[in-house]
């Protein structure tokens, strides 16, 4: 009994860190945000913005993280449309429960939350943002794009068959995160499998006047930005460019999470 004890008291922690999300460093740098050629109007104009270094998850968040966050919690476990769970990228995450979770995997490993949240019945607020806290985060949607084209490194991208989860060979369902190549920053599935949440408002007309260092988004609105592509989405869904937004409390089963932390 003894040394099951011992074995116990030393595979907790080995089962505590490999929750961890592993993170990638991303060089700060300048690049030209938005596109000239789109057809959509808030991904114009195309303008030049400078971002700091921070790191990026090398993985969207997965099922089996997502629900160690629900067990210990309390927070409703996330439908997973019958497509399974473990190590699928988690979906049908509501922005609301993404920032939540990045508070409570800060709690989990020690670092300063980010997030001062408040719940009442009135809902969901965010009282302030700690942007120089060291724990979880969503990116702004300016680190998002950057790093998603590969930062200072540029974009490595030659078949887009090789690098993501999409219509033309997902067979119309998630696939475990990190079974396509990465990006040149090492990201996977940075295009494609989920959506990922961005922690900017969305703002129709937000490029025409957004600072060129750090955008962090508008002050005010009512929807949320996120990014990327999803598993069924076809090729001109998963433009890096692109932008789509939603109430931060609708659940949706394309939309997930990637996490960003300072630079420690």
């Amino acid at each position: 009994m003894k040394r099951i004890f011992i074995f116990l008291l030393v595979l907790l922690p080995l089962i505590s860190i490999s929750q961890r999300p592993e993170m990638i460093l991303v060089d700060g740098g300048t690049f030209l945000m938005g596109s000239t050629s789109s057809n959509n109007i808030d991904e114009k104009p195309e303008h030049q913005v400078t971002v700091s270094s921070f790191m990026m998850s090398k993985y969207e968040v997965t099922f089996e993280m997502f629900d160690l966050f629900c067990s210990a919690t309390g927070y409703p476990m996330l439908r997973d449309g019958g497509y399974g769970r473990g190590k699928l990228p988690a979906i049908n995450v509501s922005w609301e429960g993404a920032v939540l979770y990045c508070n409570w995997l800060s709690a989990r490993f020690n670092m300063d939350k980010v997030y001062d949240i408040k719940v009442d019945s009135s809902g969901m607020k965010i009282m302030n943002v700690n942007w120089d806290a060291n724990g979880f985060r969503l990116p702004t949607e300016a680190e998002w794009e950057f790093a998603a084209k590969g930062g200072t490194k540029g974009n490595n991208y030659q078949k887009l068959d090789e690098f993501s989860w999409f219509s033309d060979n997902s067979g119309g369902i998630p696939h475990e995160v990190g079974t396509k190549s990465p990006n040149s920053l090492g990201l996977y599935d940075i295009q494609g499998n989920a959506y990922e949440w961005c922690w900017d408002y969305y703002d129709v007309k937000y490029y025409s006047n957004s600072p060129d260092t750090d955008p962090r988004g508008p002050e005010t609105g009512m929807n949320r930005v996120y990014k990327g592509g999803y598993f069924n989405a076809p090729v001109d869904m998963l433009n890096f460019t692109r932008r789509y937004n939603l109430l931060s409390s609708i659940k949706d089963g394309q939309i997930g999470i990637r996490l960003v932390q300072k630079v420690q």
